[in-house]
């Protein structure tokens, strides 16, 4: 839905500036082709009443009122509901409850991650699934790395940290490999 609603407002920006400046320029001309295009609609509307039958223009209105009423219901409340940051919500064993979020997962993660031998960069992506949490590593490594010993150490680091330091369950973690591009001796 962000995309969408970027997309509108931008051209929503577009079709303001422009008009604006069409009226700034040459406000007579502007207010000539407001006008030449409002005939034309009202030209379109009365021959389609007439080539239609006397139900089906009614008709017609009340569908197109409906549908665009109802988009633009759930664009508003698309709009208005609070976005909720992602939580993993476990139980103490003294009875507590703690929450942490999805985004100090991924920020311990990748500072662990980031530690390893050979990992230039980690981006890891983490989604809630009630109490436990799924991981998605993006890792660029040198480019002469063994590849199943890496992917193996990585995911033994997400899981010591996960579940063992932060007390978290884990329920799957997908490692995503992109090696370095090699440097030629000089």
């Amino acid at each position: 839905m962000n995309v969408i609603n970027r997309i509108i407002t931008i051209l929503v920006v577009i079709l303001l500036w422009a008009a604006v400046l069409l009226l700034a320029a040459a406000p007579e001309q502007a207010l000539a082709w407001a006008r030449q295009g409002l005939d034309w609609v009202e030209v379109s509307l009365f021959q389609l009443a007439a080539a239609r039958p006397g139900w089906f223009y009614p008709l017609l209105r009340g569908a197109i009122i409906i549908v665009v009423t109802l988009l633009a219901l759930a664009w508003l409340m698309q709009e208005l509901r609070r976005k909720q940051t992602p939580v993993v919500k476990m139980r103490l064993p003294s009875g507590g409850e703690a929450a942490v979020t999805a985004d100090s997962i991924s920020r311990r993660l990748a500072w662990h991650i980031d530690q390893l031998a050979d990992v230039n960069r980690v981006t890891p992506v983490v989604r809630t699934r009630g109490a436990s949490v799924d991981v998605d590593l993006s890792l660029q490594t040198a480019p002469d790395v063994d590849v199943p010993m890496k992917t193996e150490e990585v995911v033994a680091v997400a899981r010591e940290v996960i579940e063992t330091q932060m007390g978290l369950k884990l329920n799957k973690v997908k490692v995503n490999i992109d090696h370095a591009p090699f440097k030629l001796p000089l």
